[in-house]
């Protein structure tokens, strides 16, 4: 629910709640645990930007011109496929004589023999 322009956006509490508290001498004086020494070491090689003798990675470069030119012709091309592929699929068949001949679809068959009458008795024997 949006606030109304008279009230404030953050009361009081959330401010209070919000705020940062510097560490107190005690945990200051303390010597860094293990996670914290690990972090603190991890932080610096990453500044050094040697990545440490382990672990060699690539620097980032700004991608290269070709590469984006590259990039944009090989979209143009994937488009071009699907666009070919589907005008294909819904072209219709490919036989010489596409369309079948029309034939008359009234018959001149003779009228139906005439049926005898069934036997209503049956004969003893």
């Amino acid at each position: 629910m949006a606030a109304d322009f008279d009230e404030p956006v953050f009361d009081d509490d959330f401010v209070k709640s919000a705020t940062f508290t510097e560490p107190s001498a005690r945990e200051r004086a303390r010597p860094p645990g293990r996670r914290e020494r690990r972090r603190d070491r991890r932080a610096a090689r990453r500044a050094a930007g040697s990545g440490g003798l382990r672990f060699r990675r690539r620097r980032r470069r700004e991608p290269s011109h070709r590469l984006a030119v590259f990039q944009v012709l090989a979209g143009i091309l994937v488009l071009f496929a699907i666009s070919f592929a589907l005008w294909w699929w819904n072209s219709g068949s490919r036989d010489e004589e596409p369309v079948q001949p029309i034939v008359p679809t009234i018959t001149n068959s003779p009228a139906p023999p005439p049926t005898t009458a069934a036997p209503t008795e049956i004969p003893e024997v």
